[in-house]
């Protein structure tokens, strides 16, 4: 697989153990690019902690040394994995608590025609990730998936956040995606998915894809075992330009989006977030997503302030600035990560 990382210039106390984690995935992952390789060449040199939190979460690989060493040749055609230096034992890797956001799990013996990976991204990071296949994942902030990719089925969950997926047409292997309690199915086309604490939203952009519900206790296996082809009473057919929500159980609620919704649904993959006529709350509960600062608002009468505007990924000081600004609110400091917005009280 081929992988390239889009990361917003938002750094919080853990960025360095963050940053070495996703590294140590992809290496895990083999086959590093050129362009990989550079970066993660500038990566280490950029601060002498990189190297430091790089090896510390590998201590219990002595190879690793010899890795990165062979970064040093970027033509070099040697595919760069860290599998050999595992036991033969199946054994999950805890990583230290500060990166507790992602534990990879190896199989050392997984069927030949199968191939499994993890991919995770961090408050205000972003992950673009290339498949063998040619199909494309663009992984939100905060967000996590898994694969198992075989000869009959392409199978990702979404285990938090959101991503986008651009399917490469194979209609021998059906692409599913699934999270909570909805599976999403498609041949080729490009849709959203974003996994809500009390909802599933997806968006298809190209195409069409059949959602369908599963347990929530489904797991890569049981999704697997799944027929496929089997159309159900109530599955949902979403064409593009299309949005489904499923909410608690219900049955889900299917919308036509305009063209300039859907650019501004979409506009985080350009490193910003647009907002048009939205309340206050719902852009502050957006927003938050992007950054380790926690923006608080707990008067009802603010709750649905209309605001419209353009921001940079988990730039929470220009949202803070515009609304001081524009409405008569001031804003307090309670602690190093949470700012509260009130009214502003007249003197």
């Amino acid at each position: 697989m081929n992988t390239s990382n889009k990361v917003v210039p938002l750094r919080t106390l853990n960025t360095i153990d963050d940053e070495a984690a996703i590294w140590l995935v992809r290496l895990d992952n083999g086959k590093l690019s050129k362009q990989l390789k550079k970066e993660l060449k500038e990566w280490l040199s950029a601060d002498k902690r990189h190297t430091v939190a790089l090896k510390t979460m590998a201590d219990t690989w002595d190879e690793l040394d010899e890795v990165l060493v062979n970064l040093n040749n970027v033509n070099s055609s040697k595919t760069i994995s860290l599998l050999p230096m595992f036991t033969p034992i199946i054994k999950p890797l805890a990583f230290a608590a500060s990166v507790s956001f992602l534990t990879v799990f190896m199989w050392l013996s997984v069927p030949n025609n199968v191939q499994k990976s993890s991919f995770a991204t961090t408050i205000g990071q972003q992950l673009d990730t290339t498949f063998d296949d040619g199909s494309i994942v663009h992984l939100n902030t905060n967000s996590r998936i898994e694969a198992e990719f075989s000869d009959e089925k392409r199978i990702i969950k979404l285990i938090q956040g959101e991503a986008l997926f651009e399917v490469a047409h194979d209609p021998e292997r059906p692409f599913i995606v699934y999270a909570g309690d909805r599976l999403v199915q498609a041949v080729g086309t490009k849709f959203v998915v974003h996994l809500q604490s009390e909802n599933i939203e997806v968006t298809v952009t190209d195409g069409k894809v059949k959602m369908s519900k599963v347990s929530t206790e489904s797991t890569l296996k049981d999704i697997k075992a799944l027929d496929s082809s089997t159309i159900h009473k109530d599955d949902l057919f979403i064409a593009k330009g299309e949005q489904a929500i499923a909410e608690n159980n219900r049955a889900p609620k299917l919308t036509h989006i305009k063209a300039d919704n859907m650019k501004r649904e979409l506009s985080w993959l350009n490193g910003k977030l647009i907002f048009e006529n939205e309340t206050l709350q719902d852009i502050i509960e957006e927003i938050n997503r992007y950054s380790d600062i926690t923006i608080m608002l707990i008067d009802p009468s603010l709750y649905n302030l209309r605001i419209s505007g353009r921001f940079d990924l988990g730039d929470s000081e220009a949202l803070i600035e515009a609304i001081e600004l524009s409405f008569n609110i001031q804003s307090q400091k309670l602690g190093e990560n949470k700012v509260l917005l009130t009214k502003k009280v007249a003197i």
